[in-house]
């Protein structure tokens, strides 16, 4: 069982995951590298989503 402080702590590090893979989906022209960076941004936000309907 998690308690509330490490399920925000990480909630935050999967934010700030998030926003980096985002710069980085805007930065990149490679297609094969565009869908491992999209499919890790999803599972960022799924783990998220999880995270918070825990608290």
């Amino acid at each position: 069982m998690h308690n509330k402080q490490q399920l925000q702590e990480c909630i935050s590090e999967c934010e700030s995951a998030l926003t980096h893979i985002i710069n980085a989906i805007g930065k990149l022209e490679v297609p094969e590298s565009m869908q491992s960076l999209i499919h890790a941004k999803k599972d960022l936000q799924e783990c998220i989503s999880a995270c918070r309907s825990m608290l």
